[in-house]
């Protein structure tokens, strides 16, 4: 995997960024207090702990500190669900949600954080949780930011993925752009956002990847500043090819029975110009030669490619390769190769 920087090694934190926290859990997500059946409460609890596993890295997901305050149970504050036996949860769903939370990074709202009424598209205003409030006046600011609300959390009833949110302001209305994270098939959707909403520098581009396009491996070797475009004219288009890749391209294959036409014509359908090399280009040794790539100490050959433009900007990849769980190797990212 290329470095911070898109030179060859490997990937290092950037430092002062990341620590800054994007995911932000809901209250919401502690109200259970509809949840009356113990087996509704057990599923709805390991709901929560399968979303937020990845997440509890100690960096990248907070809370505030007011959680610990709101009512879970009927007359019962989460403080006293994790840590008072006989509070309503079990004793291993206390102990498995302690542990995740002592992951996550605990704050204290401030005075933008008031919670003020919000609403989505052309739905009814209500008042956030002040952890809803505290990621809304972050993105505000400019920063992507993801709001976790669990698979059981109803009110809100904000779809999974990216959209628009009209905030009350002591100005008047403000429209933030915010992720709103559910289940953990969300969770790249946001990372591949992070690129485009921040604008996401060269030398940062390789700090997401594994995040945001999980069934893709990359080579060392890879380095933005091969393309003939500019970053910022390459960025959206990058973004869109390796997230569909990602999500499509071996399920695609399988389900064309290697028909590459069928397959160039799905991707097609999404927007995008995916094609195999050419015969021709199969008998040109030298160029055919140029598509090897080495990961991990194996060489694999990169015969598929997409292209931004007709005559510029491609993205090399291999096929599915099953000594590593069917990834997809991206290899090369270069102008033109020979033909």
């Amino acid at each position: 995997m290329p470095d911070a920087a898109g030179e060859t090694g490997e990937i290092v934190d950037v430092p002062g960024a990341a620590d800054d926290y994007r995911v932000v859990i809901g209250e919401e997500c502690f109200d259970w207090r509809e949840l009356a059946d113990p087996g509704l409460l057990g599923e709805a609890l390991a709901a929560l702990a399968e979303v937020l596993q990845p997440l509890a890295d100690g960096r990248t997901t907070a809370f505030v500190d007011a959680a610990y305050d709101a009512e879970c149970l009927p007359s019962t504050k989460l403080i006293d669900a994790l840590y008072s036996p006989g509070s309503g949860l079990s004793h291993d769903d206390r102990i498995r949600l302690q542990k995740l939370l002592d992951k996550c990074r605990v704050v204290e709202p401030v005075e933008a954080d008031l919670p003020r009424p919000v609403r989505a598209a052309d739905g009814l205003e209500r008042e956030p949780s002040w952890g809803v409030a505290h990621a809304l006046a972050r993105a505000a600011g400019g920063r992507a930011m993801s709001v976790l609300l669990a698979p059981y959390v109803s009110r809100p009833d904000w779809p999974s993925g990216w959209l628009t949110l009209t905030r009350t302001t002591e100005e008047g209305y403000d429209e933030v752009r915010t992720h709103v994270l559910r289940c953990p098939a969300d969770v790249p959707g946001f990372w591949r956002g992070v690129y485009t909403h921040e604008r996401v520098p060269a030398e940062r581009f390789f700090s997401f990847a594994r995040d945001a396009f999980p069934r893709l491996l990359f080579a060392n070797s890879l380095s933005l500043h091969h393309f003939k475009g500019a970053y910022d004219e390459v960025l959206p288009w990058l973004v869109r090819l390796l997230g569909a890749l990602d999500d499509h391209f071996v399920q695609v294959l399988a389900e064309c029975g290697g028909d590459q036409n069928q397959v160039m014509r799905r991707f097609k359908a999404l927007g995008l110009d995916i094609s195999p090399e050419s015969p021709n280009t199969k008998k040109n040794a030298k160029a055919w030669e140029q598509r090897n790539v080495s990961h991990e100490g194996t060489t694999y050959r990169c015969e598929w490619h997409g292209k931004r433009r007709w005559d510029r900007d491609r993205v090399h990849f291999s096929l599915p390769i099953p000594e590593h769980d069917d990834r997809v190797l991206v290899g090369i990212f270069v102008g033109h190769l020979a033909t």
